[in-house]
């Protein structure tokens, strides 16, 4: 079998998160209380997105491994024993995402010649905008029960697709308004992704096709 490298890397998560999505929401339609099986999920397909990262970068892996490690095990205390660690999860779960962000865009912008592999990658960088952006909408919930018209106070996992679905709105400016930011600190967090979801395509867009230009010249 063929290794995952920093040349296909992008396929796998692409797959994996269109897995967790669409896991996510059968999960919502017919058994929304089945919050174990989606935290398992998330955690494969994160667990996926690190497997184009060169083994001797070790410091990346031991740094995203410590946070998916933390998102679990406080996953599974609040299960098993108890506690309330929403906060920790979801604070492991978004610094995670947006770390992986950043590699991934420093993957896709540095890039000379543009493959498939890139573009995939350019979407899947959107989608994980939206996932993390999601992350920050259930840590404001958790903090301040009432942030959020359409949005009830319930475990955060039983809230992930409702709260990925308003993100992923959000991301793409569409604004159905079925769900909506009732106070301040929501409503800085709402518009801010509406302004990076909209310059993150024009800029995404332009970069790949002056590197594109690039290559064809170069030929």
């Amino acid at each position: 079998m063929k290794p995952v490298s920093k040349d296909d890397n992008f396929y796998f998560l692409f797959y994996a998160l269109l897995v967790l999505f669409f896991g996510c929401a059968v999960m919502q339609q017919f058994y929304p209380q089945g919050q174990k099986t989606i935290l398992f999920l998330i955690i494969i397909t994160l667990a996926s997105s690190i497997a184009g990262i060169h083994k001797e970068r070790a410091l990346y892996r031991s740094w995203y491994g410590l946070l998916l490690i933390t998102a679990l095990v406080s996953g599974v205390f609040s299960f098993l024993e108890g506690y309330n660690l929403s906060i920790v999860t979801l604070s492991a779960l978004a610094v995670f995402l947006f770390s992986h962000i950043y590699s991934a865009l420093k993957q896709v912008m540095k890039a000379k010649t543009v493959t498939p592999n890139h573009i995939i990658g350019s979407i899947c960088i959107y989608l994980l905008l939206g996932f993390a952006w999601s992350t920050i909408y259930l840590l404001i919930l958790e903090i301040f029960p009432n942030a959020f018209n359409g949005l009830e106070e319930q475990v955060w996992l039983t809230n992930l697709f409702n709260a990925m679905y308003f993100s992923f709105i959000t991301l793409t400016t569409v604004g159905y308004g079925d769900i909506s930011p009732a106070l301040p600190i929501a409503q800085f967090f709402v518009f801010m992704e509406s302004i990076i979801g909209s310059f993150y395509l024009a800029i995404m867009v332009a970069s790949l096709v002056s590197i594109r230009l690039a290559q064809s010249q170069s030929q």
